[in-house]
Parts: C-alpha cells; sequence; structure tokens
C-alpha cells in the first residue's frame, strides 16, 4: 500500500479554486476575453487577481434519472442568494473513475450475502470506458485491486473479498486513501467512491477524511446493508458528506431494487455538469459561500419537477480582500 499526499490545487466541496494572474487590455475588448488573453506588448495594461470557481451538478427526474442536453440558458448559479454570470458550461459526459470500499469487519459478517450480491451486479452496471478500483476496511484499510476496465477482474476481487470478515470498522481512513487513489491516478475524469457498509463504527481521521474527499472532487454514493445498520437509519456526518459532494445513499432491499438504484447513482455521476463563474463577491475573508444551481424560469425544464445535486458551497481563501 503506498499513500502519496502531493501539493496540488484542491477543489473544495468539488469547488475548484483557480488563482488566475489576467492582463487586462483598456482597449474595448470583451470582459471573457481580458480574462483569459494578454493584451498586445504595447498596451497600457492592469495586473489583476481572479477567483474562478467551477463546480460539477447532477440534474435528475424522479427515480433519480439523469436528464441530458442541458445548456447553459437553463441554469441559474448564485452565491449567497445573489446572481452570478456563468462564463463556462460543459455538458460533455466523461469516463467514470469508481472506488469501491468493501466493510469487511467483523459487524458485516450477517450481511455477507448482501454484500456479495452487490458485488455482483455492480461490475454490469459499468460502461467500457469506465475503471474501477476495490480498497477493503475493518481494522486498516487495504488496497485489493488496482483501477481496471476488465469486468472479470473486478468481479473476481470483489468476490474474494466477501470470504472472511473480522475487526473494527476504519472508515474514515478507507475513504482518505480512496480520495488519495482518486487524486493521484483518475485525472479527466468524473470521480465517485462508493461505499457498501453496515455503518456500525467509524474510525480513523475523520477531519482528514472529509478534507481530502472535498479536495479531490469525488461524489460519495453509500449503501446501506442491513435494516438495522446505521447508514439504513441514518448517519448524520454520511449524510452530510454525500450531500456535499453531490452524491446519495440507497439501501439494500432486493437485488432487482438495489440493481436500479445503484444504475441511477452511477448514471447521474457519470453525466454531471460543470459550470464556473467568476464571483461578484471577491473578499478573501475565509468565509463560507452558500451555493444554489436552479432551473432557469425561462427554461423548457421550469415546469417539470427535477432534482439538482450540487455542492453546498466552499470557503473562500483567507487573505487580503480584493478591490477594485
Amino acid at each position: 500500500m503506498q499513500t502519496m499526499t502531493i501539493l496540488r490545487r484542491r477543489n473544495l466541496l468539488g469547488v475548484n479554486l483557480i488563482w488566475v494572474l489576467g492582463l487586462l487590455s483598456t482597449f474595448s475588448q470583451s470582459a471573457e476575453a481580458q480574462l483569459f488573453s494578454s493584451s498586445e506588448a504595447h498596451a497600457p495594461v492592469l495586473k489583476v487577481e481572479v477567483d474562478l470557481v467551477t463546480l460539477n451538478f447532477s440534474v435528475l427526474e424522479k427515480g433519480r434519472r439523469g436528464i441530458g442536453n442541458l445548456h447553459k440558458d437553463d441554469i441559474t448559479i448564485s452565491e449567497d442568494e445573489i446572481a452570478q454570470e456563468i462564463t463556462f458550461f460543459d455538458s460533455d459526459p466523461l469516463p467514470l473513475a469508481l472506488v469501491v470500499l468493501l466493510d469487511v469487519s467483523e459487524s458485516m459478517a450477517p450481511f455477507s450475502k448482501q454484500l456479495a450480491d452487490a458485488s455482483r451486479v455492480l461490475p454490469g452496471l459499468l460502461d467500457d470506458q469506465d475503471s474501477a478500483a476495490v480498497i477493503t476496511f475493518s481494522d486498516f484499510p487495504q488496497v485489493i485491486q488496482d483501477f481496471t476496465q476488465d469486468k472479470q477482474t473486478l468481479r473476481k476481487a470483489l468476490q474474494t473479498a466477501t470470504d472472511r470478515f473480522s475487526g473494527a470498522t476504519n472508515i474514515n481512513d478507507a475513504l482518505y486513501m480512496a480520495a488519495l487513489k482518486l487524486e493521484d491516478e483518475a485525472p479527466g475524469q468524473r470521480k465517485a467512491i462508493l461505499l457498501l457498509s453496515d455503518g456500525q463504527g467509524n474510525r480513523g481521521e475523520r477531519e482528514r477524511a472529509f478534507s481530502h474527499l472535498k479536495s479531490c472532487g469525488a461524489a460519495l454514493l453509500g449503501v446501506g446493508l442491513g435494516l438495522t445498520s446505521r447508514l439504513y437509519r441514518g448517519v448524520s456526518w454520511m449524510a452530510r458528506w454525500t450531500t456535499e459532494t453531490g452524491g446519495d445513499l440507497v439501501f439494500y432491499s432486493s437485488d432487482l431494487q438495489l440493481r436500479n438504484n445503484l444504475q441511477a447513482v452511477l448514471d447521474s455521476v457519470r453525466s454531471r455538469y460543470s459550470a464556473a463563474y467568476v464571483p461578484k463577491n471577491q473578499l478573501k475573508d475565509g468565509g463560507f459561500r452558500r451555493l444554489k444551481v436552479a432551473i432557469s424560469g425561462e427554461s423548457s425544464l421550469a415546469s417539470r419537477q427535477v432534482i439538482i445535486k450540487s455542492p453546498e458551497g466552499y470557503y473562500a481563501p483567507a487573505g487580503t480582500p480584493h478591490n477594485p
């Protein structure tokens, strides 16, 4: 097991804060061109620092089915209830990089059949371009399968992992390891972590796990096994983490229902949209900025009941306030 910490720009709650030093020409150019291109060498210039906030979100219909063909004009983005001008919008689907976290602690023994059933169903739900890795955890997490696109290899790894159960439940360190793996090995892909657990126990460093979960840009998906499990009854921190990363919690009831639920949440992650804007609030005060993505009143989707899964917000960097 190798764990590397790489210094890089971090994605906070799925929100990238990209510091851009741009050269703004004082001649007649569009604002967007001023942000992303340099003026002529002989032209008077103004040096500025700009925050570009980017976020990923999903738009779902009833039954968690993802809505495709969304356009920039179909949505609005507000920050602390102030409307923002969207400068970038991307709807291209990307391959999914999935880390499967299997709880093999002692408390999971009563749910061994459910875990085996879920492990059998999962490979068939992945597209050919998707890749998946497997990490098991009890007292400590362990990578038992690196990223692979081969479904048979994945199926074998999942089946082997559910043979025996022992030890405590170190969910937090397992999530931390999964986040690091996605950061280091899955650039340019949609990222998700699928946790299969009864939720009994939460050993490990929770704050470290949540910090890296946010920075890696992955959606956290949870599958609760067992009607009496803590995941089924609702774990407050797990519900918050899934919400803030644009993920979801589903529960095992039957093979068919599990298949449908897993297909829906994987599709929603795989087809997430990306948007970006330059925030009107340029203060570097470290404060929390609450985000809201909504369907525009002029959109053809305005009359339909949809669910939008997006980050709830981000923390602004601390530093010297921007003075216009």
